[in-house]
C-alpha cells in the first residue's frame, strides 16, 4: 500500500503560529505607524493654529497707538489695560473717524479657560498659557498692569511713566492627550509711540 504524501497535524500547527507571530508583528507595526501619522498629524495641526494665532497677534500689537491724526499726545489710541496675561488696546486702522475711539478700535487678547479669545471672538482652543511682558521706550520693563489710556481714549499715562514700546508674549498650545506642547514666543515693536 502506498503511503499518501502531506503535511502532518504537528507541521500544519507550527506553520499557522509562525504565520500568527509574523501577522501578529505586522499589525502592531501598523497600529503603531498609524498611531504616529495621527499625532504627527495633530502636532501639524496645533503648530499651524499657534503661528496664524501668534502671526496676527504681532501685527496686531505693532498697531497700537495707531491713528488717522498721525502721531501726537493728543492721540486717544494705546494700551487701556496691559496685564500679565492679557490686553486691551486701540487702533485705528481704517480711519473710519480718526481720532475719536468707537467699538471698531478696541481690541483684545485674553485667555478663558483653554480657549484664546481675540477682540471676543474664539481665536483658538487648547491654550493652557499666555503671558505678555511690557517695554517702555528706554527698554525698562514696566509692571502690569500698564495703562496709557481709558475706554474713552482720555491719556492718562501716569507721571514718570513712559510709553510702551515693545510687547514680548509667549503663547502655549497644549495637545488632546495633556502631555505634548507648542510654545511660541515673540516680540511685537510698537511702531507708533508718542513724542
Amino acid at each position: 500500500m502506498k503511503k499518501k504524501k502531506g503535511f502532518s497535524m504537528i507541521e500544519l500547527l507550527t506553520t499557522m503560529a509562525i504565520l500568527g507571530v509574523v501577522l501578529t508583528m505586522v499589525y502592531q507595526n501598523y497600529f503603531y505607524q498609524q498611531k504616529g501619522m495621527k499625532r504627527q498629524q495633530l502636532w501639524s495641526e496645533m503648530n499651524m493654529k499657534a503661528r496664524k494665532a501668534v502671526n496676527y497677534m504681532i501685527n496686531d500689537l505693532r498697531q497700537i497707538g495707531f491713528s488717522g491724526l498721525g502721531l501726537s499726545p493728543t492721540n486717544h489710541f494705546g494700551i487701556v489695560v496691559g496685564a500679565a496675561d492679557s490686553i486691551v488696546y486701540t487702533h485705528d486702522i481704517e480711519g473710519n473717524n480718526s481720532g475719536v475711539v468707537d467699538a471698531e478700535d478696541i481690541h483684545s487678547f485674553t485667555l478663558n479657560g483653554d480657549t484664546l479669545f481675540i477682540d471676543g471672538d474664539l481665536a483658538a482652543r487648547s491654550v493652557d498659557y499666555l503671558a505678555f511682558i511690557y517695554f517702555d521706550n528706554l527698554g525698562d520693563t514696566a509692571a502690569p498692569p500698564v495703562t496709557e489710556v481709558n475706554i474713552s481714549g482720555d491719556w492718562i499715562l501716569p507721571i514718570g511713566s513712559r510709553p510702551i514700546s515693545r510687547i514680548e508674549f509667549t503663547i502655549r498650545f497644549v495637545f488632546s492627550n495633556g502631555k505634548d506642547t507648542v510654545i511660541y514666543s515673540d516680540v511685537a515693536g510698537i511702531r507708533n509711540l508718542r513724542p
